[in-house]
């Protein structure tokens, strides 16, 4: 899941010692670092910002800092940190704990933030530049962590959800990785360990619902996993409908829901469902984290909608909404073959119903670009490589059909004009 913040403010103290006077000439380097946990941090965190400035500058007041993106850091518009410098006097017991009572320097937890901060990168060199190595070192280094980390270590529960994180993110790529019902249970585990009141439980809680929500689509309409998913959402009633945890839990139940009622549901259901995912979708502004999961339960709802009620309209607009998806996704992305398959079937039926080719040639290509996403051995590469020389031999059958027609119709003529000729040549 990505995350839209339209404002954090962050309250940091350092103290920075300047031993000489010639160190003024240097460079002070900010980082901002993101655990993606409240609390407690275990590691520095991936690195999504730096911004290098002379220490000349900051000679005491308030100074804004403009960052660009680390070396894989996440796209955000005009990212700034609002520095406020001056003298302070106070002793370092002054500064509040963490509340985390792990001893993070002794040697257990020394191997906990090694592999954790060697995790991190890889995970971000993953989601940067998609290559399926990456990913795998991620997986190798969290789970070395787990199996360092005692469950009564204080930062066991960050160890779980980075694992199970970097395992479901592996699963997507492809099923045969890992069961679901292992990520289901590290993350239950997880939750276990943060109750009520705790700061990360809320994401934990939408990274469980997520996981089940999976399970659920796999498997079918299983009434016990809809259950537990309604059951953690309602966390968060609480929660203002504005809030970027309400949006997530309301996404989630909506999605939920459209699984149901594509799989069992009524046209009449289909209908009022189409009607309240058009508003939902409608909702987000430009470049809203939750915006493609809105656009897909709409066009796969009036894909349905169209099986059942025939409907042309539906069938193009579930082919131009399933064509904004896939500009919002990344090129290399593990959810753009996902959306491609979605994409195939209106492309396929559009060509049936119009003949035209250009549908064909926009499926072939698709099919081609999803057989390169995914690797040999993920279940679905047959049905890809077996799509695209299906639709290449129905191209060539289609191509031979014209040129068999045109081949006719010159004969025809070539027949016609011999005959005009022969009936001027016979004598009256």
């Amino acid at each position: 899941m990505r995350f839209h913040c339209e404002f954090i403010a962050i309250c940091c103290v350092r103290v920075v010692t300047l031993s000489r006077p010639s160190e003024t000439c240097g460079k002070i380097r900010f980082t901002v670092y993101a655990s993606f946990e409240l609390e407690p941090m275990l590691g520095s965190g991936e690195a999504l910002y730096r911004s290098e400035n002379p220490v000349g500058k900051f000679v005491g007041g308030t100074y804004l800092i403009t960052f660009s993106p680390a070396g894989l850091g996440a796209p955000a518009p005009n990212p700034s940190l609002l520095i406020t410098l001056g003298q302070w006097y106070s002793s370092h017991t002054a500064i509040a704990p963490s509340g985390d009572d792990s001893n993070l320097d002794s040697e257990e937890s020394s191997v906990l933030v090694r592999e954790t901060n060697l995790g991190q990168e890889a995970l971000l060199r993953y989601h940067s530049e998609y290559r399926r190595e990456d990913l795998q070192n991620a997986v190798q280094h969290f789970e070395c962590a787990r199996r360092n980390c005692p469950s009564t270590h204080g930062c066991y529960a960050v160890v779980l959800v980075n694992f199970a994180k970097a395992k479901l993110t592996e699963y997507r790529t492809d099923p045969t990785s890992a069961a679901l019902d292992e990520l289901i249970r590290l993350y239950r585990q997880a939750l276990d360990r943060r109750g009520p009141g705790h700061p990360d439980r809320p994401a934990t809680l939408l990274q469980l619902a997520q996981t089940l929500l999976f399970h659920y689509e796999k498997q079918g309409d299983d009434e016990s996993v809809a259950s537990e998913i309604h059951e953690l959402m309602s966390e968060f009633q609480d929660f203002s409908r504005d809030s970027h945890e309400r949006r997530a839990a309301d996404l989630v139940l909506e999605t939920l829901e459209r699984c149901r009622i594509v799989n069992s549901g009524s046209l009449a259901e289909l209908d009022e469902l189409i009607e309240k995912l058009e508003r939902s979708a409608a909702v987000p502004p430009h470049g809203y984290f939750d915006i493609p999961q809105r656009l897909i339960n709409l066009s796969i709802t009036r894909w349905r909608r169209y099986e059942k009620g025939g409907k042309r309209w539906d069938l193009d607009r579930s082919l131009e909404t399933n064509k904004q998806v896939l500009e919002l996704f990344s090129a290399r992305g593990p959810d753009r073959h996902s959306d491609i398959r979605t994409l195939g079937s209106p492309l396929r039926k559009l060509f049936e119903i119009c003949g035209d080719l250009s549908y064909l040639r926009e499926l072939i290509a698709f099919s081609e670009e999803a057989s390169q996403l995914i690797p040999e051995g993920h279940p679905e590469h047959p049905y890809w490589v077996t799509n695209s020389r299906d639709s290449l031999a129905k191209m060539l059958e289609y191509l031979g059909d014209i040129a068999f027609k045109a081949q006719k119709h010159d004969e025809a003529i070539a027949q016609y004009t011999q005959a005009i000729i022969v009936l001027k040549s016979t004598p009256s």
